[in-house]
């Protein structure tokens, strides 16, 4: 008898052993990786420095630049000049396999890694742009031009903490904060998450629940806010939460005995969860401020803080290595012990990975793709669907492709307006002699590049676009601007980089994508299964977007396996 309920209860435990299986130790080692942003040291990086290794091989979640070494301030860390940091920024995008997330603190004034000495623009400082009335607008356009423009998709800023104790030295003292008011300080930061949006960078508020009625700096130690905070300094949170404008916020190492008797906020779930997430309906990420501050180090070991924070609901963890380096394989395998033995759930790792997945959907990949479409009318579909019957002999119901094609092109047209205009109307514009006995069908593109690397989306990625002879139906087509008089190899460094994020934003969402090529390469396409054209003598020839610029593009994404043309185009 006693067998019998031995078994019987083995029976019912195994469905729980089943859901609560880990994943492989890659597996799960990758999906801790993915939360974890990190700094490292050098100008340049290569195959034979850590953080090249745990970015393309564990899926890093993000790194963060810094202009000098804290210990050194005569040494570059990160930053030399914009040059320097677009090949840096270049390389590490390069090299992940997902979007990776490279961070900044570029709050303006006295909180920039980007400085005038190294030839960026010099943005004022918070306070100073809030008692400037008037200038904020045109400062945070500039300040996300240049970030986008060198390859940050991720602002530590705004900071939305009131300025509500003047004694303050880490946030009032250096003009962080906008104002005393939460009305005031919601105005500001959303023209800058405003203008980070529009290049696709994300921001992220701090320092939650509030770091502004401070005396002491948690960099150095301990901070007690108990007596000096106030519900108020929730008001900016709560406000742009509910207008939908906090997709990730930061933690403040700072103790409140009357939100959690026991715990900074960064390791408090009685702040983090209960109150950021059920008081006030935030699901965005959390991440937390640099876990190397002593007001966590002094009290706290590695495996305490980071099994603390991560049950307390935080998403992404931040170690500077300014203030003191903990190796990625350190931090990574603490975390895999704790999920190992149970004292981190993996139901946890799994919602982080999800909040962050979701976020980098929605906010980068690493760029911010613009709605603009083109007219695409009952009749322009229905004459798509004449071009596939007459020139690939198929009677289809709509014009639906499975893209296993991306084709790369250039419009000849140095204006973003004029190529639009272009690709705009439904029949094809009478200057198109070349290819006009093939249809009245107009050329269009499933998205177009601006010079400066804003990527905008002309149509449905999965209807067929007419911008490549033999292949339009089972490619997507990217237009970029340049190419001027169809002869000059002038794309930009920012095509550059939004192609490559565009390519592995594409790839991942459509894993039938097989091939990446450049227009000029398309011939070379008729030895494959892919190519349809029934008319033999309908072909052009093609110069765009040049062979320099697919060899970057094609370098910037070659883990992804994408195959070339067969052979050289005729």
């Amino acid at each position: 008898m006693l067998h019998f309920i031995m078994l019987l209860i083995f029976i019912c435990l195994l469905p729980l052993q089943a859901a609560t299986k880990l994943p492989s130790e890659h597996e799960l080692k990758s999906m801790i990786a993915s939360m974890l942003v990190v700094g490292f040291d050098g100008e340049r990086i290569n195959e034979n420095d850590d953080v090249y290794h745990y970015i393309k091989d564990y899926r890093l979640g993000g790194v963060i630049l810094f202009d000098r070494d804290f210990h050194d301030r005569n040494r570059t860390k990160n930053i030399r000049s914009p040059q320097q940091l677009q090949t840096l920024t270049a390389q590490l995008q390069a090299i992940s396999p997902h979007t990776l997330l490279i961070g900044i603190d570029q709050e303006g004034g006295r909180v920039a890694r980007l400085k005038p000495q190294y030839g960026f623009t010099a943005i004022p400082s918070a306070a100073a742009l809030a008692r400037d009335k008037g200038h904020a607008a045109a400062a945070y356009a500039t300040l996300a031009n240049e970030l986008h423009a060198n390859g940050i998709n991720c602002n530590f800023a705004p900071v939305v903490d009131l300025a509500r104790n003047p004694k303050n030295r880490v946030i009032v003292g250096l003009e962080r904060a906008y104002a005393k008011n939460p009305e005031s300080v919601v105005h500001y930061a959303t023209l800058l998450i405003e203008a980070q949006k529009h290049k696709g960078i994300i921001s992220v508020l701090k320092h939650f629940p509030g770091h502004g009625s401070s005396l002491g700096d948690s960099h150095e130690g301990f901070v007690d806010v108990t007596q000096t905070w106030s519900p108020v300094e929730l008001e900016p949170y709560r406000m742009l939460i509910d207008a939908g404008k906090a997709e990730m916020i930061m933690t403040a190492h700072v103790y409140n005995a009357a939100l959690d008797a026991q715990y900074p906020a960064t390791l408090s779930y009685a702040v983090n969860t209960e109150l950021l997430r059920h008081k006030l309906h935030y699901d965005g990420v959390i991440i937390s401020d640099d876990l190397q501050m002593k007001a966590i180090t002094a009290s706290y070991p590695l495996k305490e803080a980071l099994t603390l924070a991560i049950n307390a609901g935080v998403d992404m963890l931040l170690f500077g290595n300014q203030l003191q380096h903990n190796s990625i394989e350190t931090i990574i395998n603490t975390i895999y012990t704790q999920v190992c033995s149970g004292a981190i759930s993996l139901t946890r790792i799994q919602a982080s990975n999800h909040r962050i997945n979701t976020m980098l959907t929605r906010n980068v990949s690493p760029f911010n793709i613009i709605d603009k479409p083109i007219h695409f009318s009952n009749k322009r579909v229905a004459m798509t669907q004449e071009y596939i019957r007459r020139h690939y002999d198929l009677n289809v119901s709509d014009i639906t492709i499975e893209p296993k094609v991306i084709v790369l092109h250039w419009t000849a047209i140095m204006d973003l307006n004029d190529s639009f205009e272009r690709l705009r109307h439904e029949e094809l514009l009478s200057d198109r002699s070349d290819i006009a006995d093939a249809g009245n069908l107009n050329v269009s593109a499933h998205f177009i590049v601006d010079r400066d690397g804003t990527i905008y989306r002309l149509m449905p990625e999965t209807w067929m676009a007419r911008h490549v002879i033999g292949l339009n139906y089972s490619s997507i087509g990217i237009e970029n601007i340049g190419g001027e008089h169809n002869e000059k190899e002038d794309l930009t460094p920012e095509q550059v980089q939004a192609n490559i994020a565009l390519v592995r934003y594409l790839s991942r969402k459509y894993p039938t994508i097989t091939y990446l090529i450049g227009h000029h390469e398309y011939r070379a396409m008729e030895s494959t299964p892919l190519w349809l054209e029934k008319n033999a003598g309908y072909r052009t020839l093609k110069k765009d977007p040049g062979d320099t610029f697919m060899s970057q593009v094609r370098h910037g994404v070659r883990d992804l396996k994408l195959q070339s043309a067969p052979h050289k185009a005729e």
